[in-house]
């Protein structure tokens, strides 16, 4: 198979929306996670001309990659696992964020300095503006 046709193959899994992986199969291929499973763009897919073939796994199974020691998975950021990692640290940095809106209002109460009641203003505000970006 020339590289032409492999880029072609590339092309078509990212358009369809699988997540090409940082490791490769024996061929040289990149690896790609497509619904859930492990292919190879090469060795996966059936040499039809013009074939809608849909994935079958490559030498190289989910099943298979969770057996490969840790140290070969370990520098594998998956895209899925990246989001909820993500959306985790969102979650717990709105929490702190919440937190400390309500420590500032609490103390905005009783404050009469008129500079410090500004800069605990612009604090509220910047905290508001982070609040609200996060919820986009």
């Amino acid at each position: 198979m020339d590289e032409d046709e492999v880029l072609s193959k590339i092309t078509k899994l990212l358009e369809q929306g699988c997540t090409m992986l940082a490791t490769h199969h024996d061929c040289g291929a990149p690896l790609f996670r497509c619904r859930g499973e492990v292919v190879c763009p090469v060795c996966s897919f059936a040499d039809e001309p013009n074939s809608q073939a849909r994935a079958r796994p490559s030498g190289l199974s989910g099943a298979e990659l969770e057996e490969k020691p840790k140290s070969d998975r370990a520098h594998l950021p998956e895209r899925e696992e990246i989001d909820e990692e993500l959306i985790a640290a969102i979650g717990n940095l709105r929490v702190s964020l919440l937190h400390r809106l309500r420590e500032i209002a609490a103390v905005l109460e009783d404050e009469h300095d008129p500079d410090k009641l500004k800069k605990q203003l612009d604090c509220l505000e910047g905290l508001l503006r982070v609040l609200r970006s996060l919820q986009r």
